[in-house]
């Protein structure tokens, strides 16, 4: 469909009926105001022109006309527009003032009545004639130009847009094997040190990665799903952690309508955890707020000494952000909390 709105060029200038009529036409309907303008210019109102003799210059004009679609369809070949642009004007018109010279000598001879060309009405309606096929020349470069500009932009779009959804899955592809390996990781110390609990952790992380999977392939999700999740998630933690963890939510009932990419809280609850010290004298506290636009989620500082990042999971955020909307992800680091702003979509 897309292809149809953009070669409408082509489907005026092509040899189907339809189009061959309405060419016609409209040269033929310019050639009779090109007669009576001509007529009030000269001031010669008693001048006779027959109908063979009327039609004879109107079929000159067509003839013109006919063949410089001829000529595009052609050049459009051997010259397109824009790189040979010049010679193609140059080309339309040489062609144009040829036929016209080639139909005014062979009309002439035919119908032995060379007189009608020298009338100054017959004249000024030719050259008249001869402006306006110029005219057609120019709005049909120009256009093909518009059409070619148009398909050019549209591919560009069509590029960026795949480019966009190729960049996105690449960046979301990055989470599952990272959250997967950290739970994994998680599983594997509570399975030496507390095989009961491990089990649990076992359910949970079942249900949590079933959320994952589910979600892999789409760009966003609703906030009050994403936040179903992040309570499963906070019980892994839970379960590990006790009273030295703790989610605190307070989300508008509007929030919760909007959407944020998927498993974005569970990039910044796992980034808390990942770089502080919880105990139950000094627990870990995360706390999920939200305004008419903005998510904030914030935690006390207790930072590991041993701690290493290379901020994977914050600057995949940050990226999948920028893919998606152009308000940016707002990062606070204080002296007591570390805060991060994510827009609401």
């Amino acid at each position: 469909m897309k292809n149809k709105e953009l070669h409408f060029l082509s489907q005026l200038s092509s040899y189907t009926l339809k189009s061959m009529l309405i060419r016609v036409g409209l040269v033929s309907g310019v050639g009779l105001l090109f007669f009576f303008l001509s007529i009030k210019i000269v001031g010669d109102m008693h001048l006779h022109v027959s109908v063979l003799e009327y039609f004879q210059v109107v079929l000159i004009f067509n003839i013109i006309s006919e063949s410089n679609v001829f000529i595009d369809h052609l050049a459009e070949r051997f010259l397109p527009i824009p790189e040979k642009i010049n010679l193609r004007v140059i080309l339309h018109i040489f062609v144009s003032l040829m036929i016209a010279m080639a139909a005014v000598f062979y009309f002439s001879l035919i119908l032995r009545e060379t007189t009608f060309f020298s009338y100054p009405i017959v004249q000024l309606m030719m050259f008249l004639g001869l402006i306006f096929i110029f005219i057609l020349i120019l709005v049909s470069v120009t256009l093909r130009i518009v059409e070619k500009w148009i398909f050019s932009v549209r591919q560009l779009e069509e590029l960026k847009s795949l480019k966009l959804k190729s960049d996105y899955s690449s960046l979301q592809a990055q989470l599952n094997p990272h959250f997967l390996f950290n739970n994994l990781s998680v599983l594997k110390s509570m399975i030496t040190f507390d095989p009961k609990s491990a089990i649990l952790f076992t359910q949970n992380f079942t249900d949590v990665y079933r959320y994952v999977l589910q979600s892999k392939d789409r760009t966003t999700v609703k906030l009050s799903d994403e936040l179903e999740f992040i309570d499963a998630y906070a019980s892994l933690h839970k379960e590990r952690m006790g009273d030295a963890f703790e989610v605190v939510k307070k989300v508008s009932v509007l929030a919760l309508k909007k959407e944020i990419p998927p498993l974005a809280l569970q990039l910044l609850v796992e980034n808390a955890v990942k770089h502080n010290i919880a105990t139950k004298d000094a627990p870990l506290t995360i706390l999920i707020a939200s305004n008419d636009d903005t998510l904030t989620v914030s935690n006390n500082l207790n930072l590991k000494e041993s701690a290493f990042s290379e901020k994977t999971g914050l600057t995949n955020l940050i990226q999948r952000y920028a893919l998606l909307t152009d308000r940016l992800v707002e990062v606070i680091h204080g002296s007591e909390t570390f805060e991060v702003k994510i827009p609401l979509l």
